[in-house]
């Protein structure tokens, strides 16, 4: 039996860097080892929410990845050191051919020091508003949800961002105040409608239909005070009227709900408003007869 010969750089790497390359594996393995650890321990606990032991996972992984590049650059830093003295002109050209990349990571950051949105959030950055379900260090995925800005269903569509963007645009966190958010329902109605039986009509529906919501949202809200010191609006329903036109008004209310109730209950309070508002009537039927 015939053994292959090694090549000639192989004996020559072995001896300059092995002890490296030997550290290098030692750390992947034992990283791969404690994620899949805490993988399988997070995903074993059926008394956290799924949402929570996504958010955990995402997490765990994203810090798995930077502690393991953190080692490498340890590990090879003096070589990394004398790669980058002898190659300035090429990381030069590499830094602006990967200036995207660059800024996604440096969106990334961004997101992970300011704490912007997290997994589960309801956000609208530029033109794009949904869930958020994934976030890695250079993109971020949303589960849309619309199609337009009012609309709080999910279209079964998946979109995904760059991190990048997070350094040129605003981003909008609509529940930012966890299990009850404030929400705002715009109502248009002609003035054939008077406004003080519109208003009294929408408050008395609005009262009995959060009425199951108010205590848990009061609690909620005492919570954020103490704990942001912020100032939380009432949760209470509350009605504002707003001339449009000369044709129309509009009457705008603010809620108290949790984010997922938020396409039920306005809809349930639209729905009983329009049809007590507008009741539909019987018209007779009349028939001719022709001689």
């Amino acid at each position: 039996m015939t053994t292959l010969p090694l090549p000639d750089w192989l004996p020559t790497i072995l001896h300059s860097y092995g002890s490296d390359l030997l550290r290098s594996a030692a750390l992947v393995l034992v990283l791969l080892l404690v994620h899949g650890s805490i993988v399988r321990t997070i995903a074993a606990n059926p008394k956290v929410p799924v949402d929570t032991r996504r958010r955990w996972m995402v997490n765990v992984r994203n810090a798995m990845i930077v502690i393991g590049l953190a080692g490498l650059i340890t590990i090879w830093a003096s070589e990394l050191q004398t790669i980058a003295l002898s190659m300035v002109a090429f990381t030069a050209a590499l830094v602006v051919a990967t200036k995207e990349l660059l800024m996604c990571l440096g969106g990334g950051l961004v997101r992970s020091l300011s704490n912007s949105y997290e997994l589960g959030d309801i956000i609208e950055i530029g033109t794009l508003r949904g869930r958020v379900m994934d976030i890695t260090m250079l993109s971020t995925t949303i589960i849309e949800i619309g199609p337009r800005h009012d609309s709080h269903q999910a279209t079964g569509r998946s979109l995904c961002f760059p991190n990048s963007m997070l350094l040129t645009q605003a981003v909008a966190r609509e529940n930012f105040t966890g299990d009850y958010v404030m929400h705002i329902m715009t109502i248009p109605l002609p003035y054939s409608v008077r406004p003080a039986r519109a208003e009294a009509l929408l408050q008395e529906i609005a009262d009995e239909v959060c009425a199951p919501h108010l205590d848990g949202a009061r609690q909620h809200m005492a919570m954020l005070e103490s704990k942001l010191l912020m100032d939380t609006p009432s949760v209470e329903p509350r009605i504002s009227l707003q001339p449009a036109s000369e044709k129309e008004y509009r009457l705008i209310m603010r809620i108290a709900l949790p984010p997922r109730e938020r396409q039920r209950i306005e809809q349930a309070i639209l729905r009983r408003f329009m049809f007590d508002c507008f009741p539909e009537t019987d018209r007779p039927h009349t028939a001719s007869t022709a001689n």
